[in-house]
Parts: C-alpha cells; sequence; structure tokens
C-alpha cells in the first residue's frame, strides 16, 4: 500500500476547509496499469488541489472487486479497468459508475518485437508471457485478444501459443519481467509499455480492443475464467464512489481535471 503523510504542511489543514473537509484523506484502490498515472500525476494534483491526503493502492481489478464483494476492503473510492466489472458492486456498494479512459493491447519487449510474433511464439523461439487471467483484466483480454487475432489472420495459432505462454500474477510482474528481459515479449497496455521504455508493436484496431466502433466484432470471442465468462470489448476504465464514504471530491476531479491529465499523457478518454 502506497501512503503518504497525513497532512505535509500547516498550509494543507487551512486548504482542507475547501474541500475534503469532513475527512483528511481518501483511499482510493485502483489498477496496476495506471500506477505511474495515479502516482506521479493524478493524485499529487488531487492534493495540491483539495488538501486531501490519498491513501491509494494498485492491485488486479479482479482482486479488487472481489475484496470488495467479501467485505475485505471498504475504500472510498475504486476504480477497474474493466468497467463491467463495477455491474458487481451495484446496489450493494455503489450506485453508479462512471467510464473514463481507454487503452490498447500491444505486443511489448526489452529488445524489437519480431513482427512474426505468433510464429515464433508457437515455436518457443522467443519467451513470452501474459498476467493472470483470474486476476487482472489484461490477462483475460489477451486471452480474447488471441482469440479475435484468430479469426483476423485467418489460421488457428490460440492453443499453441497460449500453452507456450509464462503467466505473472499481475500486469505490473509482467511488466517488470519484460523491463529485466527475463522473458522477451508479452502482451502489455500501451501506456505501460511506454512507461517502461519497452519496445512493442501496435495491433490492427480489430484484435487491440481499443475501438468501442469494433465492439459487434470483438464480441465473437469469449473466455471463461473461473465463473465467469468474459466476452470481448472494448476496454473501458470505469470510476465509482463507494456508499456512504468519502470519495466524491476524487471522482468528480477525475472526471474533470484527470481526463486532461489523461490525455496528456496519450490516453483516449471519454466524455462525461
Amino acid at each position: 500500500m502506497l501512503r503518504r503523510d497525513l497532512m505535509r504542511s500547516l498550509g494543507f489543514a487551512t486548504l482542507s476547509l475547501l474541500g475534503c473537509t469532513s475527512k483528511k484523506e481518501v483511499e482510493v484502490m485502483y489498477p496496476g496499469s495506471l500506477i505511474r498515472e495515479m502516482e506521479e500525476f493524478v493524485i499529487p494534483s488531487f492534493e495540491k488541489k483539495y488538501g486531501c491526503d490519498v491513501i491509494s493502492e494498485a492491485k488486479g481489478s479482479l482482486t479488487i472487486i472481489q475484496e470488495l464483494k467479501d467485505g475485505l476492503r471498504r475504500p472510498d473510492v475504486v476504480i477497474s479497468s474493466d468497467s463491467s466489472l463495477l455491474d458487481e458492486l451495484k446496489f450493494t456498494l455503489i450506485d453508479q459508475y462512471y467510464l473514463f479512459a481507454s487503452n490498447s493491447i500491444v505486443v511489448a519487449g526489452k529488445k524489437e518485437v519480431p513482427e512474426n510474433w505468433i510464429e515464433r511464439i508457437v515455436e518457443r523461439e522467443v519467451k513470452a508471457g501474459m498476467s493472470d487471467p483470474g486476476a487482472d483484466p489484461l490477462g483475460y483480454r489477451t486471452l480474447i485478444m488471441l482469440k479475435l487475432a484468430e479469426i483476423y489472420y485467418g489460421f488457428e495459432f490460440y492453443k499453441r501459443v497460449v500453452e507456450n505462454l509464462v503467466v505473472f500474477a499481475l500486469e505490473t510482474d509482467l511488466s517488470a519481467n519484460l523491463s529485466a528481459g527475463n522473458i522477451d515479449v508479452g502482451f502489455l497496455y500501451k501506456n505501460m509499455a511506454l512507461n517502461y521504455n519497452l519496445n512493442f508493436i501496435e495491433l490492427p484496431d480489430e484484435i487491440n480492443l481499443s475501438n468501442p466502433e469494433m465492439d459487434e466484432f470483438y464480441s465473437k470471442a469469449e473466455v471463461r475464467v473461473g465463473k465467469r465468462t468474459f466476452r470481448g470489448r472494448s476496454i473501458a476504465y470505469g470510476i465509482a464512489e463507494i456508499k456512504g464514504g468519502r470519495g466524491k471530491e476524487f471522482v468528480d476531479f477525475m472526471l474533470n481535471d484527470g481526463l486532461k491529465i489523461l490525455r496528456k499523457l496519450g490516453f483516449r478518454t471519454f466524455t462525461i
């Protein structure tokens, strides 16, 4: 868990009267794919504007949702890299949620990524990895992307690729191992490849899950993970305030100033 001092100066004590008047700190749980964006840009900007301290924690979105459902955690704000997971909290922990940004899946590596990455993974000429589909939406989105790629490229390879992949617990573990050169290629969100200064190749819109206009095609692929079935759809991050919490100011900030920050960082954002 990433924690900051409750009050960084006496000046913040005065500023807090203008912002989070009922609570001097706000607890936010968010997906690991947004660590740099949240910790270096969004959260510091919010703290400066409102004079509140933010207690933040990054995990896989599936893990976050399950911890909330099991009553293990009760933050003020929850952010999921797959907005549809927030439906599991509606009527119990949240009243509504908002879509705020998209992303795309790329094939990344410390060295140059081969254009024929499918054949290279099938032949085990490169060591490839993905994140755990049971904990992280990037994991099951990777599986969906590979199924769509079969359709798009017109030949079968899904099973042979998947059986050759090293599975890492979280997307941050995957990116760290790519940066260290422990694996040759992996499937990451584009912003993470940029943040870790990795080489990457962009995939066609038909398979990279970035384009809402392609949702009809994306829906042709689905995967079963535990008790959940995930059908292909464009990537959409969602944010919600937990009932009875003190997260309204943070959600409002994210949907205004936060969107401007993310746009400058290269994200496609949704109009609220």
